[in-house]
């Protein structure tokens, strides 16, 4: 039995050597790789056709995000407008949503989303990754009339309610406690 395998195994290497020298394998070889390259292409155009790498880049970015922002700093950031909401004032109310604001563009950029501005990386979450996304865009929206329109009329609530949107998208994303 043994020697049975062995002399098929023996011919079957004859062969190849065989046709290792013939225009058939030469031709054989280009074949394939002419075949790798277009199968290799069609892999390419699914991987984008299906967004499979942008869900690879949110990972990344989250995984970069933990390392380059790390909790504890970005806590101390997330008191600091805390602070400033607990003031009374219009001038710290307006910086407390603007520092929130800059805070969660800061984190977005980390995360590798695409875009110039904010609005174009918020373009790219969806209430599957952040439950209260609508509220983030009406203060992002609101801190923009801010900065262009300084006489623009503000309530305590109205801060209080577009900075309570930050925190719990930021909490829900597990970026502070």
């Amino acid at each position: 039995m043994l020697d049975l395998i062995l002399n098929i195994l023996s011919a079957v290497r004859e062969f190849i050597s065989f046709l290792s020298g013939t225009r058939l394998f030469f031709n054989l070889k280009w074949l394939g790789t002419i075949l790798s390259l277009i199968f290799g292409a069609f892999i390419v155009i699914l991987i984008v056709k299906l967004q499979i790498i942008d869900g690879w880049f949110k990972t990344a970015g989250n995984f970069l995000l933990t390392h380059t922002f790390p909790k504890r700093h970005l806590n101390k950031s997330w008191q600091k407008i805390l602070i400033r909401l607990e003031k009374s004032d219009e001038a710290n109310l307006r910086l407390a949503l603007i520092e929130a604001d800059n805070l969660f563009d800061d984190l977005l950029k980390q995360m590798r989303l695409p875009g110039e501005s904010m609005a174009d990386r918020l373009r790219y979450i969806d209430s599957s990754q952040i439950s209260n996304i609508d509220e983030i865009w009406r203060a992002h929206k609101l801190r923009n009339v801010l900065v262009h329109n300084h006489e623009y009329p503000i309530t305590r609530n109205e801060m209080e309610l577009s900075v309570k949107a930050y925190e719990k998208a930021l909490k829900e994303l597990e970026f502070i406690d």
